[in-house]
């Protein structure tokens, strides 16, 4: 059996899964049970050994900002999103083998909702100003894919795995994946079954790509 390792890009994953399974996640959404046991599904009967299961992501945002329109303060730390990210990361954290790297989340100022700007380039009537609801505040989330990329240099060059498995959409860690394979790690990319396909150029850099078909 091979000694292997899975990566997990967190909002990718996320945002893959809310995708393929839709109505059947329920009103709970994408649950740290559901991000684990589908992520497991990568596995094959050959790599049962699993080494670890790191997971990037990054903690919710909990500071204080102004509404620019109706100058209300909003405490992102007393919203029920905060309260339910906190759980989530929680509840990920205490699944076995997981090994959690968590980025952080810079604030990014605010911004018109999609909503209210389509609604305005496409109506005929004179342009209306915004209200308090047409504008949401923005964050970035940072550090997540450095992460991601010294994990699967440093499990390589130690050569602690014999293959990586790699749950992410992201180019930016290209070069960290041909370092694992020089290295003699396999690299394996995770497509899910009804979702967006894997980038072209992770595809060209690692060893094989594995299908799997979510479940709730």
């Amino acid at each position: 059996m091979k000694k292997t390792a899975i990566l997990i890009d967190a909002e990718w994953f996320r945002i893959g899964l809310q995708k393929t399974l839709g109505n059947q996640l329920g009103h709970a959404g994408v649950t740290a049970d559901v991000m684990y046991r589908n992520a497991l599904l990568a596995l094959n009967p050959s790599e049962e050994m699993l080494y670890r299961l790191f997971y990037y992501d990054c903690p919710p945002y909990q500071g204080k900002e102004s509404n620019p329109i109706s100058k209300t303060v909003v405490d992102f730390s007393t919203q029920a999103k905060f309260h339910s990210r906190s759980r989530f990361l929680n509840e990920m954290a205490g699944k076995d083998f997981v090994a959690m790297r968590l980025g952080m989340i810079r604030p990014g100022g605010w911004t018109l909702t999609e909503r209210w700007v389509k609604k305005t380039l496409n109506s005929s009537l004179p342009m209306q100003s915004p209200q308090a609801q047409d504008v949401y505040f923005n964050m970035e989330q940072k550090g997540v894919d450095m992460r991601l990329g010294i994990d699967v240099a440093t499990l390589a060059l130690k050569q602690q795995v014999e293959r990586i498995i790699v749950i992410s959409g992201d180019t930016d860690m290209i070069p960290a994946i041909k370092l694992a394979r020089r290295e003699g790690v396999q690299v394996a990319l995770v497509a899910l079954q009804g979702g967006a396909g894997v980038n072209k150029h992770l595809v060209e850099d690692s060893d094989l790509v594995r299908t799997i078909r979510p479940i709730p």
